[in-house]
């Protein structure tokens, strides 16, 4: 997988980089006298590459030179070797065609560059490798505003204020902050916490360490309250679930003071851990609470002197279900199978159809008895790696995706499937995808297409499927874009752009004037996810249900990764859609999330090196998934058959029918029933 194709350079995803691989040896390793076949290969001449220069800085969002040359033993130039650039981290992005390095996110982090050597000893080849040392330094503050300021407090009563920073009017992560009072007396504040004293005014200042300042003005006057009324609503009758409170501060009239900051804490009654719970201020009084273990909790609210209690109990959920082997088919000559899609056919019986790693080949699986998978047809492709297949609602065509082809002519492949046990070529679409397409989603006539050459999202349309044509495209504007994954619902298109996070399109819902092959950006919601000393976002699926999308990241070679790749579900709130934020998450541990689906008020997961994971996602979600115990049933997909014998790497599960099909790229198919659900017929 990798972001160009280029003859002289290509950048590479960091993921798949084992920890330290960037820090190896800077002094290029001896050439062993070359043949003189190998000598009129031009990566053959070089002997050393320059790094220019070997060390630099860049700022988050601005871009600094960083040239890389191949030279021979003379010092010239080999215009011609292929040089490989590899990018170390989520910190940095590297454009080929410019040669210049692009600020992502604040750290120390490397490039590694590299040209292999043909030669005559019994490896074939020896690494020619160049290194640079980036800083990425925060972006450049120009501007701060008060977010939440108020210019009336309360003495005794603590609050909050909120800094937005700006960057050329852009938001950006906020910067270490200076505070100060201009009377402590009146007011103490500290990083964003004010602590009003006694009546009178004071001026509260923030500025940054590069100059940018913002002011306000505080009034402190005496607190009128002097009861809370507490109330509940939702209540916890188990852990995982949401619970709000509201503290309505009173005055000596009875009346409510609507202005009045309840600050909220929580203890746990019965030996739990202090972060068993999870809670959060949904306004001046009210706030969420989860609990993340069974038994019982004290809440507290406060405004100055005046406080309110609330004890609640919480019981466990339901203990897992069990979820049995049906069947497991492991394709021929135990090759390792990618994506699958499960459907009844126009002649009554049921399909699934599975791509191939690196067999050329998509299989047609009879399923009409689950108990007895059977391969009943396939369809070869030019192309090594055969990654997606998806199925139209009519259940007419199916589309299948090609990367790694031999005559480069990668791209889509239309299949008439209405013979669905011997599904037939109708059309490869090539034509601007040659770079190799991922994944794509049907949405009536349009295949909407990730393409890995110009990292964007191809809209082609099937209308006639021998003759499909491309109508439409839309991709991110920075040049360090890297697309994997799209899925579209009621119009919205949520594509998994990576670095960038979750990017969300009108696709023809109209809410921001999209159409089907003119989208429209909706929102965008990216996260670092910290392992170790490296950030990553590496948005890699992303699925719609309900009020949230339910996102997966895809990390490979982090120092952790001994086992496999890591990474987890993000789940994002997205009743205000053009204001996703993170609300869950579900996390198993020392294991990577793969590919999702989501039905009947269930995640499931192809969670690699963790099998098929099922998780409960009713109701409100909030915190921690797996220690609320969601995680409803789970399966290690493994036996001593397929490509990697012994081994689970699950790709991804679809439920049909009253049992769920898994794909293994060590292993096949796996078909699973989950305790206490019943076959439909």
């Amino acid at each position: 997988m990798y972001a160009s194709s280029r003859r002289r350079r290509v950048v590479y995803l960091a993921c798949f980089l084992a920890a330290g691989s960037l820090s190896g040896p800077s002094t290029p390793p001896l050439i062993a006298q070359v043949s003189p076949a190998a000598a009129n290969n031009p990566d053959a001449r070089v002997a050393r590459i320059e790094v220019t220069p070997d060390t630099a800085s860049v700022v988050v969002g601005e871009r600094a030179p960083l040239v890389f040359t191949a030279v021979d033993a003379t010092g010239r130039p080999v215009l011609d070797a292929y040089v490989a650039v590899y990018v170390g981290g989520a910190e940095i992005g590297y454009d080929q065609q410019a040669g210049e390095v692009i600020g992502v996110a604040p750290g120390r982090t490397n490039i590694m560059v590299r040209v292999r050597v043909p030669n005559d000893q019994p490896i074939g080849y020896a690494d020619v490798l160049g290194t640079a040392i980036i800083d990425v330094l925060p972006p450049r503050i120009d501007r701060l505003e008060l977010t939440d300021a108020r210019s009336r407090y309360y003495a005794g009563v603590e609050s909050r204020m909120s800094v937005r920073a700006l960057a050329g009017g852009e938001p950006r992560e906020a910067p270490e902050l200076s505070w100060a009072s201009s009377d402590t007396g009146v007011v103490k504040v500290w990083d964003g916490l004010l602590e009003p004293r006694r009546p009178g005014v004071s001026r509260v200042t923030v500025r940054t360490a590069g100059g940018a300042t913002v002011t306000h003005d505080v009034s402190v006057v005496r607190n009128p309250v002097v009861a809370l009324s507490l109330a509940e609503s939702g209540a916890v009758p188990r852990v995982g679930d949401v619970m709000r409170l509201r503290a309505r501060p009173i005055d000596a009239a009875g009346r409510e003071v609507d202005d009045a900051e309840v600050t909220w804490t929580v203890e746990p009654l019965e030996g739990q851990p202090y972060d068993a719970m999870w809670m959060e201020r949904e306004g001046a009084d009210v706030a969420a609470f989860v609990p993340n273990e069974p038994g019982r909790y004290r809440i507290t609210a406060r405004v100055g002197e005046v406080v309110e209690h609330a004890e609640i109990s919480a019981a466990s959920r339901p203990p897992r279900r069990r979820v049995d082997l049906v069947a497991h088919g492991v394709a021929p000559l135990g090759q390792a199978t990618t994506d699958l899609w499960a459907f009844e056919g126009l002649d009554g019986r049921d399909y699934v159809y599975t791509g191939t790693y690196s067999g050329n080949l998509m299989y047609a699986w009879d399923v009409t008895d689950p108990s007895q998978p059977a391969i009943v047809d396939s369809v070869s492709f030019d192309g090594r790696r055969v990654n997606d297949v998806k199925v139209n609602e009519t259940r007419t065509i199916a589309i299948v995706t090609s990367e790694h082809a031999a005559n480069r002519q990668n791209g889509l492949t239309v299949l008439d499937i209405t013979e669905p046990a011997h599904p037939r070529k109708l059309a490869h679409y090539a034509e601007g995808l040659t770079g190799g397409v991922h994944n794509t989603w049907i949405n009536g006539d349009l295949v909407y297409a990730v393409h890995y050459g110009t990292r964007a999202l191809h809209i082609i349309d099937i209308a006639n499927p021998s003759e499909p044509r491309e109508v439409g495209r839309w991709q991110l504007p920075n040049e360090d874009r890297f697309l994997h994954d799209v899925m579209i619902e009621d119009g919205l298109a949520y594509l998994s752009y990576w670095n960038d996070g979750l990017v969300i399109l009108d696709v023809g819902n109209g809410m921001a004037g999209g159409t089907p092959t003119r989208p429209k950006l909706v929102s965008q919601y990216s996260y670092r996810y910290r392992l170790g000393s490296e950030a990553y976002g590496n948005t890699h699926h992303a699925i719609r249900y309900g009020d949230y999308v339910f996102t997966g990241d895809e990390i490979f070679g982090c120092a952790e990764c001994l086992n496999g790749p890591r990474g987890y579900v993000h789940v994002l709130d997205v009743t205000d859609i053009a204001h996703p934020r993170e609300v869950a998450y579900y996390r198993v541990p020392e294991a990577g999330a793969h590919n999702i689906w989501a039905e009947d008020d269930k995640l499931f997961i192809g969670y690699y090196q963790a099998g098929l994971r099922i998780v409960d996602v009713s109701g409100e979600l909030r915190g921690d998934l797996y220690r609320q115990g969601r995680e409803i049933g789970w399966f290690m997909t493994e036996d001593g058959t397929g490509s990697y014998p012994n081994a689970t790497d699950t790709w991804g599960a679809q439920p049909f029918k009253g049992v769920i099909y898994a794909s293994d790229s060590a292993s096949g198919l796996w078909v699973t029933r989950l305790e206490g659900t019943s076959l439909v017929p």
